[in-house]
């Protein structure tokens, strides 16, 4: 019972954040809701920019503010949720499958064009494969599907957003760390650990899988945690979400013309675009209605319209941690944002709007 009021807490304060809560959980607010949802979004990434237009924070701010929701936030907001999550809600074969194999599908299709076309190499690749896949799912998804279906859809999103950081950020992780270790491996000859070692424990130890994995196995164990880990990984995650989007704009600053510098940028761009917002949902729609069919559709709808959901803000922080596409990213996301209030408004019309 504690572990579902904490849940309920939980998904009041998102809604709260969004105002959310003011809105009638109704499908002709579906539009309504959008608009909630990603005018907040476009207001904390403009106060970004503002900031760094204006010279408000030093140029070392934006590592220094990746480095805090890299390392606290973004963990502690992932435990804080996994923990809690009733173990019952986090299996549910076909969502999962469904989510799985959308993502490592899109995952190797973007990996492959910017392969054989753009003769990108590794590990940016990943970094690619990230941008075109990985969703807002924590920050839009969770409040959007909240508002259309309910708990149902409060739920789904949960799952997915699991799903799509231990999928996505393990193989980003996993492909820089590799490659560092091949790097060094070439440079000095006398290190200890075997690579596939040092590989292993660079992942174990990142502190996004190391807070996933931990979360888990509290919520699996059904370990007793004191209350006031909870307030405290509770504060301090809600920083994620707008820290995360504060440095977007921050990296816009000074990057106006950036798609003017080199022709093939645009081309990517838009490629990104077509896999993230067109390839990407159509994908989710094979395997969630053809695949892995539901009895209950409004999982099946959720799985479509998580995976049409514009990048994550996330995407930034590895970008800037890896200092890989930091130029590129913020651009990238924030087109990205835009395009998918058109893309998303749309689906949403088809799939629910309909009455489905």
């Amino acid at each position: 019972m504690m572990r579902r009021e904490e849940e309920r807490k939980r998904a009041h304060r998102v809604g709260k954040w969004f105002e959310i809560n003011r809105i009638t959980y109704r499908k002709e607010d579906s539009m309504a809701v959008l608009l909630q949802v990603i005018v907040p979004i476009f207001a904390i990434i403009g106060c970004g920019w503002v900031a760094d237009r204006l010279s408000l924070i030093p140029g070392e701010g934006v590592v220094s503010l990746n480095h805090f929701v890299y390392y606290f936030a973004l963990p502690a907001l992932l435990f804080s949720s996994l923990s809690t999550a009733p173990v019952s809600q986090l299996i549910n074969e076909n969502f999962i499958l469904a989510t799985l194999f959308t993502i490592l599908t899109g995952f190797i299709i973007t990996v492959f064009l910017f392969t054989y076309i753009w003769k990108h190499h590794f590990p940016e690749l990943s970094l690619y494969g990230m941008i075109a896949t990985y969703g807002n799912t924590g920050f839009i998804g969770i409040p959007l599907l909240t508002a259309i279906f309910g708990e149902d859809g409060t739920v789904a999103a949960a799952l997915a957003t699991f799903l799509y950081d231990v999928i996505l950020i393990t193989l980003v992780v996993m492909s820089f760390e590799t490659a560092k270790v091949v790097n060094n491996k070439h440079r000095n000859q006398k290190n200890i650990l075997p690579v596939t070692g040092m590989i292993g424990s660079s992942v174990l130890l990142n502190p996004i899988n190391a807070s996933l994995l931990l979360g888990i196995v509290v919520a699996i164990m059904h370990v007793p945690i004191p209350s006031f880990v909870y307030v405290f990984t509770d504060t301090l995650g809600q920083a994620a979400a707008p820290a995360a989007l504060f440095t977007i704009g921050l990296g816009l600053g000074g990057q106006n013309s950036l798609f003017k510098s080199k022709t093939h940028h645009v081309s990517e761009f838009l490629t990104l675009l077509s896999v993230k917002l067109v390839v990407l949902p159509l994908i989710a729609f094979f395997f969630a209605f053809v695949i892995f069919p539901f009895d209950n559709e409004t999982w099946a709808m959720s799985v479509v319209i998580l995976s049409a959901l514009p990048t994550g803000a996330v995407v930034y922080v590895f970008a800037e941690k890896y200092q890989t596409l930091v130029k590129e990213v913020p651009l990238y996301t924030l087109a990205i944002t835009v395009v998918s209030m058109l893309t998303i408004s749309l689906m949403l019309l088809i799939m629910v709007g309909n009455g489905r």
